[in-house]
């Protein structure tokens, strides 16, 4: 098909610079779409108005004038769009004189002018948009916008020519998001992949990185791909996901704790039993008799059973502590020796321990097993091989980034910490292991067994403390502890107390517990020490027996968790009623737990249980001697006219 004819006007320049039409071919009038002979002698303002005082009209004057060619395409605009356009070329025939020759091209105009528009909102786009853009040519980026550039640090002109291997700190990371790509986009015709870069000052992003073919049957045509920085999502989904993992352990460790302190609970009523009749049995015994050295050992396995029962309880959280002002330090060199004849004989031993450390609320006793698992724990962790063991004390301010990252954090408060590190250099820890060593009964064969680790959690958790623990495979091991540093200054650490001496009472004691071995063997002991016994096997029953006989009684033992009424609301009745009886509470668990409801009230004592014989006697000694040294009653009497010391 050929191309459209053109249509032909001349037109003469008159004396007073006006173009006058004079003539006009057929394919113009066709053009136009009417006939020209009414245009013949009007000005080419007054013929086509739409060219009044435009540059078409100057530039033809100047053509007819001056001779030379003029070509321009001229459009008309109804509403923004294109009404009208002409291809125009303009030339003189003689002098004053100019043809001008016109085809129209408006459909063509059109199209131009759509795709124009079109460009120019992509190329908006394309700058405005927050994600990185890029064009690419066999992976060699040939355009890119300033958000690429930002996100990778290059400038434009470092970025066109660019391969995207660049981008990749790995080669095999690169082939790996080159295969997803070429695939997805084979079969989806776009792709999409989580991928990492690295950018020009060698630091990496997360991003997430889409592309589409331009043709979308021939990739090698060029991609256009976004690119989406992620790296604010992922850090953020790494602490959710982190903080998920810590609330599902400190919710196991939990259960786990409830679980421990109730069969630790539980059987120390049944250790109360053996132990209780093991020390009757001995001392109804004639001194030849053989069968002294059975009940002692007896008494030695049920004492193991209760060690066993307190780490149960340390692990719960629920052992018994007996808080004092303690220099770390101190300790740690009164335990030396101690220390030096636990650990394996291939470990050498190092102690980094500072001086002037502030105090810590802390029992002596569980602060000595926490420094014993931990040490005997490193010992095992270097096995045959041997190594070096070293025990420091430090001072460290610790913010909330920092005890968020300890096992377990209980959203401790930011402040001093007095740190006990416990380090060696033996096979170390991954992190599924590292994640574990605190469950009761755990075991591996570098990372202890039984209860010590977990029951040093037990005890670190019921002093306020954290743990956090620094382990990779092949580097060793670093276990640290933090203990609230406290402004008090701490005590000296006291020997042994002297053994009582042998002691008998008189008058009648009130035991009260809803486990039947533990009344009983109670009111065998109680007897042994010359006491009549009231036996209650609940807080109702307790009470009714004391309303019966509270004149000729001289204490009273209650056990904390009873039905029917409880300890607590036990001890509140028999106070109304005889405020100068005293009252021992008997439990299972620690003394701070279990007496913290009672204090300010009035509670006379407290018995651990299993007790044994003696503890009963030095117990009963003290808070009757205590009883009998208060101010009269009213009547003139002591709390109780038949105490005895």
């Amino acid at each position: 098909m050929g191309a459209a004819p053109f249509g032909v006007h001349r037109y003469t320049l008159e004396a007073d610079g006006r173009l006058v039409f004079r003539w006009a071919n057929e394919a113009a009038d066709n053009i136009l779409g009417e006939a020209s002979a009414h245009l013949l002698g009007k000005s080419i303002d007054e013929a086509f108005p739409v060219l009044a005082d435009s540059r078409v009209a100057r530039e033809c004057a100047k053509v007819a004038a001056s001779g030379g060619i003029f070509e321009d395409i001229h459009f008309t605009y109804a509403n923004e769009q294109i009404a009208g356009a002409f291809d125009i070329r303009a030339f003189q025939q003689a002098p004053g004189s100019v043809a001008v020759l016109f085809r129209e091209v408006t459909e063509r105009a059109r199209m131009q002018h759509a795709l124009s528009e079109s460009e120019n909102r992509l190329s908006s786009i394309f700058r405005a948009v927050p994600v990185g853009i890029a064009l690419s040519v066999n992976r060699i980026i040939r355009e890119a916008n300033d958000h690429m550039c930002e996100l990778t640090g290059y400038t434009h002109d470092e970025l066109i020519g660019l391969s995207t291997r660049a981008l990749y700190a790995d080669a095999a990371e690169y082939e790996r998001v080159g295969q997803i790509l070429s695939v997805d986009e084979i079969r989806e015709g776009s792709a999409s992949t989580e991928t990492r870069w690295m950018r020009k000052d060698r630091s990496m992003i997360d991003v997430l990185l889409s592309t589409a073919p331009l043709v979308p049957t021939d990739a090698s045509a060029g991609v256009t791909f976004t690119v989406l920085d992620i790296s604010e999502r992922k850090r953020a989904e790494a602490e959710r996901l982190g903080l998920e993992v810590r609330m599902q352990q400190t919710q196991k460790l939990e259960s786990l704790g409830v679980l421990a302190g109730g069969i630790a609970h539980d059987f120390n009523n049944i250790l109360m039993a053996i132990l209780g009749h093991a020390d009757l049995a001995d001392t109804r015994l004639l001194p030849a008799s053989p069968a002294h050295e059975n009940l002692q050992e007896i008494e030695r396995a049920a004492r193991r059973a209760a060690d066993l029962c307190r780490q149960m309880l340390a692990y719960s959280g629920k052992g018994r502590f007996v808080i004092r002002h303690l220099d770390i330090s101190e300790v740690i060199k009164e335990m030396e020796d101690m220390i030096m004849v636990s650990v394996s004989k291939k470990s050498k031993l190092k102690f980094q321990l500072a001086s002037d450390l502030p105090s810590v609320e802390a029992d002596v006793a569980q602060l000595r097993q926490v420094i014993m698992n931990l040490s005997i724990n490193a010992s095992e962790a270097m096995g045959d091989s041997g190594g070096v063991i070293t025990v420091s004390t430090s001072l460290m301010h610790c913010d909330r980034s920092y005890l968020a990252g300890t096992f377990v954090d209980e959203q401790l408060p930011e402040g001093d910490y007095v740190c006990l590190d416990v380090s060696d250099n033996g096979v170390g820890m991954d992190g599924p292991t590292r994640e574990r060593i605190f469950e009761p009964f755990y075991t591996t064969k570098f990372t202890g067994r039984g209860l010590g680790l977990s029951a040093v959690l037990g005890i670190v958790r019921g002093h306020k403390g954290a743990i956090k623990v620094d382990s990779e495979p092949g580097s060793g091991t670093t276990v640290r502890v933090l203990f609230p540093a406290s402004k008090t200054p701490s005590q000296r650490l006291e020997g042994e107390p002297p053994k009582e001496s042998e002691w008998r009472g008189s008058g009648t004691v009130l035991i009260a517990d809803d486990e039947e071995t533990v009344r009983k063997v109670g009111g065998q002991m109680l007897a042994h020490l010359g006491f009549q016994t009231i036996l209650a096997a609940d807080g109702q029953q307790a009470l009714s027996s004391f309303i019966t006989h509270h004149s000729s009684i001289v204490c009273v033992i209650l056990d904390l968790t009873m039905p029917a009424m409880d300890g607590e609301e036990t001890f509140r009745e028999i106070h109304k009623i005889d405020p100068r009886v005293p009252v021992i509470l008997s439990s299972g668990y620690n003394e701070q737990e279990a007496v913290q409801r009672f204090v300010g009230k009035g509670l006379a004592g407290f018995l651990q249980k299993p007790y044994r014989l003696s503890q009963l006697r030095q117990k009963l000694t003290s808070v009757l001697q205590s009883a009998l040294s208060r101010p009269a009653g009213p009547e003139g009497q002591p709390a109780s006219s038949n105490q005895k010391a």
